[in-house]
């Protein structure tokens, strides 16, 4: 696969505004990247290849969160994506790019309207663990299959845990296991290429421009206004992949 200088130019930009996100928040990178990486590229390269570099920002990030993380409240998660991973990478491998798209889309907009609709109301905490592993497992299907775990997770553990700088921490956390357990998924799956993997070094200077610049700003902004600025992006992408 050839890969042009405004693929490039624009590959480097999606991933700057997807890691300055995730390291902001603790989450919605991939929901940014995969929907507008996928205009460019197919997914079954652009999944595998956002995997890659979120191992990257687990390096970045991990050590400086984690004694915040609420690792009780992540175990059951953690389970269901285990087994939520498989069967999502089985389905990028079998099914037909067009198709995989339109699913996708839909799920973004679907997830852009709650996430700016959540942002109305209280949060209860009132989930039980095995919720939990039922959370793990949705996420852990679409990430293998999309590439994009955050919804099942953000929306469990954003009822689950209320202090802002935890449910961050935990979100990196749990994303730290399920990229990780992914990558090694699609690296036996025959889905890390060298070509892949030399395009994600070309692209590692913008993941850590944007991670250490949203890292820097996480203090200086509300939580409410960036769900809106980010629920408005999801919903843009999601349409744009329905084309």
């Amino acid at each position: 696969m050839e890969i042009s200088f405004f693929s490039l130019a624009g590959s480097t930009l999606i991933i700057f505004l997807a890691f300055l996100t995730r390291s902001l928040t603790g989450f919605g990178s991939a929901l940014i990247s995969v929907p507008l990486l996928a205009l460019l590229f197919d997914l079954k390269f652009v999944v595998p290849l956002d995997s890659v570099l979120e191992v990257g920002f687990t390096v970045l990030m991990i050590s400086k969160v984690y004694p915040q993380i609420h690792k009780r409240t992540l175990l059951p998660m953690i389970g269901g994506a285990v087994l939520g991973t498989l069967l999502g990478t089985y389905f990028l491998r079998t099914l037909g790019d067009v198709v995989l798209k339109r699913v996708l889309g839909t799920l973004i907009i679907l997830f852009a309207l709650y996430f700016w609709r959540e942002d109305q109301g209280e949060r209860t905490g009132n989930f039980s663990a095995n919720w939990g592993i039922l959370a793990g497992a949705g996420g852990g299907v679409l990430g293998g299959l999309f590439g994009t775990s955050g919804p099942p997770f953000v929306a469990y553990l954003a009822y689950k845990l209320k202090e802002k700088e935890v449910l961050r921490a935990s979100l990196i956390g749990m994303f730290a296991v399920d990229y990780t357990w992914r990558t090694t998924i699609f690296a036996f799956s025959g889905l890390l290429t060298v070509e892949l993997l030399t395009f994600a070094l070309y692209l590692t200077p913008a993941l850590i421009c944007g991670t250490i610049l949203g890292h820097r700003i996480h203090f200086k902004i509300t939580v409410g206004q960036f769900r809106k600025i980010v629920a408005g992006i999801l919903l843009i992408s999601g349409i744009l992949l329905l084309r």
